[in-house]
C-alpha cells in the first residue's frame, strides 16, 4: 500500500486504540461506581450516547464517543471522495481518480485535488464527408470547417462534384462537364439529380446552377472566405484596432439577394489577426417570401410559390433614433400572430423591440451598426412565414461612441479635440459634456463648421443642431455617450480622449469610431483592454488618449472616410495619464 493511502488509515487506527485503551474513571471518594467500557462508534453505527455536557464521555479530550465517518476510502459513498483524517472529502489519490468524459482536458491529481489542463488540438474525424471535424478550443469541444472533408456523391449524375461551402456539404454542378465540341451542347446546364439539361427544358422556377466561386487559396484584403474554411481573410495580416466588412458565405453569393456583409475586427495588439466575422446574413434555404434567400440570383425559385410575405430590402436610418417596424407594409394575409426579433450590434443595449407581438412596433437605435430584424407570422390556416433583413444605423461625418462595463456606478466622459484648433482637454476649445450637449443651444465649441439641420439631433424642421455635439452625457444609464462632427473638412485630424470622472470601481471602456456611417475602428475590446481605476473632476483622475482620426472627404461627392491611428504612451502601451488636460 502506498504511504499516502496509509496515512488516513493509521490516523483512524490510532484514535480507535486510544478510545479502547483509555478507561472512563471517577474518584473512589465520590461514591460513584466506574461505568463499563464504552465501545467506540464505528462507521454506520447509531449510538444513543449521553448528551449532557456533564455526562460521562463529554469531558474535553475524551475520545470514548468519537464518531469515525470513514477508515478507508471505500467507506465514502461520494463519487470522487476519499478518506482523510476519518472524514470523507472530495479529492483524489492518483491521476486515474480524475478521469472524466471531457476529451479536451487532461486531468491530474495534485495535492489531493483534481486539476483540469486544457488542450487545443484537432481530433480524429469520426464523421467523414460533413465538411467539418471536431477540435478542442480552451478545453471545449467544438467543430471547425474542414474543406478537405468532401461529402460523397449524393447521386450518380456524372456532372455533379461534391464541394464544401464552409461547413455545409453541397453537390456542385459543373456545367463544363455537360459541354462538348458540338455547338448544340454549348449552353447545356448541369442540374443535380437530372444531369445535363438543355436550358429551354428547365422548369420556369429553376435557376441556372450556382457557382459558389471558391478558390484553392485565401485572398488577403477582400474580407471574404475564398478557400471555404469558414474564416474571412484567415491568417492574413491586419492593423490592430481596424475593422472591415466581411462575408463567410460562398464568394459569389456576397451582396446577392438577402446576403449581407458582417464586421470583423483586427485584434491582439502584440500579434494582430482578424477576429471572427460577426453579423450579416448568409445564404439559407429558399422560402417563398419575395427574397432571394439562397443568394443564387433567383427570387423564390420554388414550385408553386404563393407566399403571403414580400420581405423588405435592407434599410438605412440614423443612430440614436426610434425606428418604426410596420408589418402591414409587406404582409398580405389574415394574420393570427406576429413575432418580432431584433439582434442589435455589439455594445448595444437595445434589447427586444417594444410590443414584439404587435403588427406595428418600434426599437431604439442606441448605437450605430447593423440591426438584424426578423418577423415571423402565422396566418389563419396556421401556416407560418418569416423573413429577415438588416436595418443599418449610420451617422454622417465623424462619430465616436463610448461604452463601459460599470454602468450605474462609474461615470466616464468622452472628449474630442480638433488638432491645430483645440488647446487642451476639459476647456471650451474641446468638445465634451460641459459645452457640447445637443440640448444646450448652439454649444460652446466653435470649430468653424456650419450648424446641422434640426433632424440631426431630433429637433423639428427649420431648427438647427450644434456641430460638433454630444447627443447624451451618460452618467448612470445604458446608452453610449457619443460625439458627432457632421461635416468635417478633408484633412481634419481629431483626437479622442476618455476621462474617468467619478466612481471607484475599476472600469474598462470601449470606443467605436465611425466615419461616413461605417465602422472604422474599435479600441478597448478584449484581449486588449484598458482599466481605469482613478477618478477625479475636471481632468483629474485618469485620462486615456485613445486615437487620432484623419478625415478623408471627397470634394465632389462629400463622401466621408478616415484612417485611425491608435495612440501609444511613453511606456509603449496605451496612452493613459493621471490628472492631465494636455492634448
Amino acid at each position: 500500500m502506498e504511504l499516502n493511502r496509509m496515512t488516513p488509515l493509521l490516523s483512524a487506527a490510532l484514535l480507535l486504540l486510544t478510545a479502547i485503551a483509555t478507561p472512563a474513571c471517577s474518584s473512589d471518594d465520590d461514591g460513584v461506581e466506574p461505568p463499563g467500557t464504552i465501545e467506540p462508534t464505528m462507521p454506520g453505527d447509531v449510538t444513543d450516547g449521553p448528551s449532557d455536557p456533564g455526562d460521562v464521555g463529554s469531558e474535553p479530550g475524551d475520545t470514548s464517543q468519537v464518531e469515525f465517518e470513514c477508515i478507508l476510502d471505500v467507506d465514502c459513498t461520494g463519487e470522487r471522495q476519499i478518506c482523510v483524517n476519518a472524514e470523507c472529502v472530495d479529492g483524489c489519490r492518483e491521476d486515474e481518480d480524475c478521469v472524466d468524459d471531457n476529451i479536451c482536458t487532461t486531468n491530474v491529481c495534485r495535492n489531493s485535488r483534481c486539476e483540469a489542463i486544457t488542450t487545443d488540438r484537432l481530433l480524429p474525424d469520426e464523421t467523414p464527408g460533413d465538411c467539418k471535424r471536431p477540435a478542442c478550443e480552451n478545453g471545449v469541444l467544438i467543430e471547425v470547417a474542414s474543406p478537405a472533408d468532401l461529402p460523397p456523391r449524393s447521386d450518380d449524375t456524372f456532372c455533379v462534384e461534391p464541394r464544401c461551402q464552409g461547413t455545409t456539404p453541397v453537390q456542385f454542378p459543373n456545367n463544363e462537364l455537360c459541354r462538348s465540341d458540338d455547338p448544340l451542347d454549348a449552353d447545356n446546364l448541369c442540374v443535380p439529380g437530372q444531369g445535363c439539361v438543355v436550358p429551354e427544358d428547365l422548369p420556369d422556377w429553376v435557376c441556372e446552377p450556382f457557382d459558389p466561386g471558391y478558390l484553392d487559396q485565401e485572398v488577403c484584403g477582400d474580407g471574404q472566405d475564398n478557400n471555404g474554411d469558414g474564416r474571412a481573410d484567415g491568417d492574413c495580416p491586419c492593423e490592430f484596432g481596424t475593422v472591415q466588412r466581411c462575408f463567410i458565405g460562398p464568394p459569389n453569393a456576397r451582396g446577392v439577394g438577402q446576403c449581407t456583409d458582417g464586421i470583423q475586427q483586427c485584434v491582439n495588439r502584440d500579434n494582430p489577426t482578424w477576429g471572427p466575422c460577426t453579423g450579416g446574413i448568409l445564404p439559407s434555404p429558399e422560402v417563398c417570401n419575395g427574397r432571394d434567400n439562397s443568394c443564387n440570383g433567383c427570387v423564390d425559385d420554388l414550385p408553386d410559390c404563393t407566399g403571403v410575405l414580400q420581405c423588405p430590402e435592407n434599410q438605412v436610418t440614423q443612430p440614436f433614433r426610434e425606428y418604426v417596424l410596420d408589418a402591414s407594409a409587406f404582409v398580405d394575409a389574415t394574420v393570427e400572430s406576429y413575432e418580432w426579433v431584433v439582434i442589435p450590434p455589439a455594445n448595444s443595449n437595445a434589447g427586444v423591440p417594444n410590443n414584439p407581438n404587435s403588427p406595428v412596433t418600434s426599437m431604439f437605435m442606441d448605437v450605430s451598426g447593423d440591426y438584424l430584424v426578423s418577423l415571423t407570422v402565422t396566418d389563419d390556416k396556421q401556416d407560418t412565414f418569416g423573413c429577415s433583413w438588416i436595418v443599418s444605423a449610420q451617422g454622417s461625418g465623424l462619430r465616436g461612441e463610448l461604452v463601459w462595463d460599470t454602468f450605474g456606478s462609474v461615470d466616464l466622459d468622452l472628449h474630442l479635440a480638433l488638432l491645430g484648433t483645440s488647446t487642451r482637454f476639459c476647456d471650451n476649445s474641446s468638445c465634451y459634456y460641459a459645452n457640447c450637449r445637443a440640448g444646450r443651444g448652439t454649444g460652446g465649441v466653435n470649430w468653424g463648421y456650419d450648424p446641422s439641420p434640426g433632424e440631426a439631433c431630433g429637433r423639428g424642421a427649420g431648427q438647427t443642431c450644434p456641430n460638433p455635439r454630444l447627443d447624451i452625457d451618460n452618467i448612470r444609464g445604458q446608452d453610449p455617450e457619443n460625439i458627432n462632427v457632421d461635416n468635417p473638412n478633408n484633412g481634419d485630424v481629431f483626437r479622442f480622449m476618455i476621462h474617468k470622472f467619478s466612481g471607484a470601481a475599476p472600469t474598462r471602456p470601449v470606443l467605436s469610431v465611425y466615419c461616413g456611417g461605417g465602422l472604422a475602428a474599435v479600441v478597448g475590446e478584449a484581449p486588449d483592454t484598458v482599466t481605469l481605476t482613478q477618478a477625479g473632476g475636471g481632468c483629474g483622475g485618469q485620462t486615456w488618449r485613445v486615437a487620432d482620426v484623419n478625415m478623408i472627404v471627397d470634394p465632389d461627392t462629400g463622401a466621408t472616410a478616415c484612417t485611425v491611428d491608435i495612440l501609444t504612451g511613453s511606456s509603449g502601451g496605451f496612452d493613459v495619464r493621471t490628472s492631465s488636460s494636455e492634448l
